[in-house]
């Protein structure tokens, strides 16, 4: 690994590996407020992706097609995102009784929405994050969703910040579940996802089933590794919207690119 590219990535690094085992396994958000309780999944239509039951309602299904629209060059790594997700929440009953699973997959769906390196995407803005600018697209789907208009206002801003915050530990692991489990999800896809082992308890079948389903080779998987095309993926936004890179956990990728 070039020495430059570990430097630009040491925050975010540090902060996954000084998290504790306990941090890991429930979100630090115990002393918010509690929402009213997630719908029962029982409740819920499902279907099964890679062996793994997952929620299959409109809005899910609709936050799927859209990703697909609008995100293709990352939508395998979106897919496994959400299937780490579920496959976290499986192996933990404390956690997966708290997470709303319709906000738990729009928000993994959609957490790359407005990734696209084209300023003249629908959803890319000129100076936002683009976490920031995939939040503001998923709650604009959701409210103009026939399914997403009943929902109240507290679960969209819950995918809301999961969204913006899934590059953030810092502050997304002292967020409501919904919030922390969607960090965990993609964070899971660059960490885990496509090193294999076994973590979250997920085991190497599960893991192997996952990868079979939607294999890398999108959004950081080209062939220096998922940290290199992490680098060059994190350098457009340096040279293309420099406004939203400053101070923020990818911003050493511009200098080590020489796009700044």
């Amino acid at each position: 690994m070039r020495p430059l590219l570990t430097l630009s990535f040491l925050p975010l690094l540090l902060t996954v590996a000084s998290l504790s085992p306990l941090t890991t396994a429930s979100p630090a958000s115990q002393a918010l407020s509690p929402n009213p309780p997630p719908p029962n999944p029982s409740s819920l239509p499902h279907r099964t992706l890679a062996g793994i039951r997952v929620v299959d309602t409109p809005i899910v299904r609709d936050a799927e097609a859209l990703a697909k629209k609008y995100s293709p060059g990352s939508y395998n790594h979106i897919m496994r995102c959400w299937l780490w997700g579920a496959l976290q929440l499986r192996h933990d009953a404390t956690l997966a009784a708290q997470v709303d699973l319709e906000v738990h997959a729009v928000g993994l769906m959609l957490h790359d929405l407005a990734s696209d390196h084209n300023l003249s995407h629908p959803f890319v803005s000129a100076d936002r994050r683009f976490e920031v600018d995939s939040a503001i697209a998923a709650a604009d789907f959701i409210r103009a969703h026939h399914d997403g208009r009943k929902w109240p206002d507290w679960r969209v801003q819950r995918v809301w910040d999961g969204i913006a915050l899934h590059a953030e530990p810092k502050l997304a692991l002292y967020k409501e579940p919904d919030v922390f489990a969607i960090y965990w999800g993609n964070e899971m896809d660059w960490s885990y996802g496509r090193s294999g082992g076994q973590r979250m308890g997920i085991t190497e079948e599960e893991h192997a089933a996952v990868m079979e389903a939607f294999p890398n080779g999108d959004s950081g998987g080209d062939s220096d590794g998922p940290s290199a095309g992490l680098l060059w993926f994190i350098a457009w936004y340096c040279k293309y919207k420099p406004e939203s890179t400053y101070g923020v956990w990818g911003c050493g990728a511009g200098l080590f690119t020489g796009w700044t």
